[in-house]
């Protein structure tokens, strides 16, 4: 991004203290361009300008059609994403199946009854249909809560990176999407359940089942 203008910097500043306050969760989609034109009181252009900075540190993911959502609270997103891009998909997936089996085990001893319901609620929303992100390309909200049940923010950051990464790779036709809504919906039924029991072992073989099976390699 050029860095011409004081008001470019103070404006890229202005959201990222907005996404790492909290103002607008991760997964969630931010103000439209004009709305946040009119808040901050510059240019469309300008506004333009800094989500595509902020989408290039992996904080922001514009969604044509759908919005641009919060994806990660800090740049560490943006790092990891950008290393992962340098790996074959295949070792990419295999890390990302690694930090789900870690994430569920740790989600099954440390969520707490708060937790479990935000996990629920995540999964209510999937089977609703009122999920953006499952309703597009990639794991979406079900997912991100259960990553931050596991209470750790390394894990998250890098488990964030990586999910931006194989978003490029479905963009780019490398990946697709492994299942339908329907096995998705029952393998993170099973997921929830785990985790809601306690049951560590079994959370981890689930985790590692969904994650072999909900996105893969295309053909060719």
């Amino acid at each position: 991004m050029s860095m011409g203008s004081e008001r470019a910097r103070e404006t890229v500043r202005r959201l990222q203290a907005d996404i790492t306050s909290g103002r607008w969760p991760v997964n969630g989609r931010i103000p439209t361009e004009v709305e946040l034109a009119q808040e901050l009181g510059v240019g469309r252009s300008t506004v333009r300008e800094a989500v595509r900075s902020l989408a290039h540190l992996g904080m922001l993911e514009p969604a044509p059609g759908r919005g641009t959502f919060v994806r990660s609270l800090n740049p560490v997103r943006g790092v990891v994403a950008d290393f992962a891009a340098d790996h074959a998909w295949e070792d990419i997936l295999d890390v990302r199946r690694a930090l789900e089996i870690e994430a569920a085990q740790l989600a099954s001893v440390r969520a707490d009854a708060d937790g479990v319901s935000r996990l629920q609620a995540a999964h209510e929303a999937d089977l609703a249909g009122t999920d953006d992100a499952e309703r597009g390309r990639t794991p979406g909200q079900f997912h991100a809560v259960l990553v931050d049940l596991a209470g750790n923010l390394l894990l998250a950051e890098l488990y964030s990176g990586l999910m931006s990464a194989l978003r490029q790779g479905i963009d780019q036709g490398a990946l697709r999407i492994g299942q339908g809504a329907d096995q998705r919906h029952e393998e993170h039924a099973g997921l929830l359940a785990a985790i809601r029991d306690g049951e560590r072992d079994e959370a981890g073989r689930l985790a590692a089942a969904h994650a072999c099976r909900d996105l893969s390699l295309t053909d060719g």
